[in-house]
């Protein structure tokens, strides 16, 4: 945790709060709409005060108010962005809870929105203090070391006292937006990072290919509203782009691209079911596999103006299918080697990887400058691990 405006590696490193939303997605609001946060929190717009370009935002935590703030939105940039700041989380003061950019105003015949660019917010309400002696899983906190400058932002310091299996599970989890879609999609966490084992359209998620995995882009229920030629980066070199709406026949022509190249395009209609209404892209030869789903995009609806005609789309879920890997027995993932694959077998049993500790002399990794990265330390000549982990809880919010 970090007090608003002290320098990142004068945080807390100790007292910590998982990160709830760090998003720079588009939304549009207007007057008593109230955006949910997840975890109980959400953001409304109580009021937009045209004549003065001013909007009255309310942060609230399970429905009781939080902090409330008037943002002017001819003010400069720094000012344009609602800093929310409490006392009394884990015993420390002026806290940076939530930071809220709000870009624009616009003005329509019947109503007025608000435009609001980025929002950052940590779930303090569930923070939690770390103290040594303390167990996380298999692991102990053996030590603190508080943070110096850009390139040592601090350390919690832990001691591993079992050389035992590790078994990574495949799980369940549902798409990020429950109105479009029901189903789920496997998740495997693998020593922190997360992957989506690779799975074919039409196929039980526990026949997934558990051993060829790929990082997962992007998972947003958040809307987005564009028009014909328009285009949004995914990130990764992804490219989402509206070729043509064809407000007639209320079907709109999408595309993707990877690295300014086609991928693969569809006409979608605004008047379909629901689950048609949601494109599902499925590609040949990932890691030797086919028909493999790697991205999904649910269109919601068609606006008609005088001049031009917008697409909203509020969902997209999408696999960085081009750097998939496939991680065989004998491979080596940081630490641990693979010794075996489980293959799933029902919704309960979605497979899974088994590790054993690797045997090293002397291993490290170090962290790049002022980044906050994880480095590991193994030191054969102690009886267990010691795991030096650096953590950069406040995160600046994503620029556009």
């Amino acid at each position: 945790m970090l007090a608003n405006n002290g320098p990142i590696w004068q945080s807390n490193v100790n007292k910590l709060a998982k990160l709830v939303l760090d998003s720079n997605e588009i939304y549009t609001l207007k007057p008593n709409e109230k955006l949910d946060l997840c975890h109980g929190y959400a953001l409304e717009v109580k009021q937009i005060d045209v004549d003065n370009e001013k909007v009255w935002l309310e942060f609230t935590k399970d429905g009781k108010h939080v902090a409330d703030q008037n943002i002017s939105v001819n003010a400069t940039e720094s000012n344009k962005t609602w800093n929310v700041t409490l006392d009394n989380i884990q015993g420390e003061n002026n806290i940076v809870v939530m930071k809220v950019y709000v870009n624009n105003l616009f003005v329509g015949v019947e109503n007025c929105v608000v435009r609001i660019d980025g929002i950052w917010l940590i779930d303090y309400a569930n923070s939690t203090t770390l103290n040594i002696g303390d167990k996380l899983g298999e692991f102990t906190l053996e030590n603190i070391v508080t943070g110096v400058d850009e390139s040592n932002l601090g350390s919690l310091v832990f001691k591993n006292a079992t050389e035992s299996s590790v078994i990574c599970n495949a799980v369940g989890t549902k798409y990020g937006s429950d109105g479009w879609s029901n189903e789920q999609y496997p998740v495997i966490d693998l020593f922190g990072d997360k992957y989506v084992p690779l799975f074919s359209a039409g196929e039980n998620i526990w026949n997934s290919h558990v051993n060829k995995l790929v990082k997962l882009v992007l998972d947003s229920n958040e809307t987005y509203t564009l028009e014909a030629c328009k285009k949004i980066d995914i990130g990764h070199g992804y490219a989402l782009k509206v070729k043509q709406i064809d407000v007639d026949n209320e079907k709109v022509w999408l595309e993707l691209t990877k690295n300014g190249k086609h991928v693969a395009d569809q006409n979608i209609s605004v008047n379909a079911t629901e689950s048609n209404k949601t494109w599902t892209v499925t590609l040949d030869n990932i890691q030797g596999e086919n028909n493999i789903v790697v991205m999904k995009v649910h269109v919601k609806q068609l606006f008609v103006g005088t001049e031009k005609s917008i697409v909203w789309i509020d969902a997209i879920w999408l696999l960085d299918y081009v750097n998939a890997k496939t991680i065989n027995t004998g491979d080596q993932v940081g630490e641990y080697t693979l010794t075996g694959t489980i293959s799933g077998v029902d919704e309960s049993n979605l497979g899974s990887l088994v590790f054993e500790k690797t045997p090293v002399d002397n291993c490290s990794a170090s962290s790049n400058s002022g980044k906050g990265v994880t480095k590991f330390t193994d030191k054969s000549t102690k009886p267990s691990t010691s795991w030096y982990q650096d953590f950069c809880i406040f995160a600046a919010m994503k620029g556009k």
